[in-house]
């Protein structure tokens, strides 16, 4: 059997929380989120702007999810070799 993958998704504005994914029917939780699949209809409604993917949402991702390395110097060269 197949089963897509499952991506987390949230309602943009409350109106939008009323949906639900076809032809599964997942509803949203009460927090407006959802983990529904990654098919064409998910892919839709991100691109109409009615849900997005959590991890496309700033505020989700926290201050700074990934702190960058400290910069590494790189090793000296012998000149004329």
């Amino acid at each position: 059997m197949y089963l897509p993958d499952l991506i987390a998704v949230e309602a943009v504005e409350e109106r939008f929380r009323a949906l639900t994914h076809q032809p599964s029917g997942e509803p949203f939780s009460e927090d407006g989120k959802a983990r529904w699949p990654a098919d064409q209809f998910t892919f839709r409604l991100i691109q109409e702007g009615a849900i997005r993917r959590v991890q496309d949402a700033p505020e989700d991702l926290g201050a700074d999810p990934k702190p960058e390395a400290a910069p590494v110097a790189a090793p000296a060269t012998i000149k004329g070799k």
